[in-house]
């Protein structure tokens, strides 16, 4: 199984309880646009970085720029016992 099939198949899950998970669907779609990245589809690697970017202002209410963000904080979002 690839990082795509991964990533994918857990976006899955998380989404049974989209509001209850929106803090891991927006971690999980973070990992998802640096993989893009990191095999050169930039195109979907900034539509996966902006939607994660709206997921987590949405919980944070904290507006950043999307290139900005880093894993650190979407691994804020999830809960010591989630990690």
């Amino acid at each position: 199984m690839n990082n795509s099939t991964l990533i994918n198949n857990a976006l899955k899950t998380w989404s049974f309880d989209q509001d209850a998970n929106k803090a891991y669907i927006a971690r999980t779609t973070f990992l998802k646009a640096k993989v893009f990245e990191a095999s050169g589809r930039s195109q979907k690697a900034t539509v996966a970085l902006k939607v994660a970017s709206r997921l987590r202002q949405d919980i944070t209410k904290e507006r950043r720029e999307p290139a900005s963000l880093t894993v650190e904080h979407f691994d804020s979002l999830i809960t010591f016992w989630g990690q």
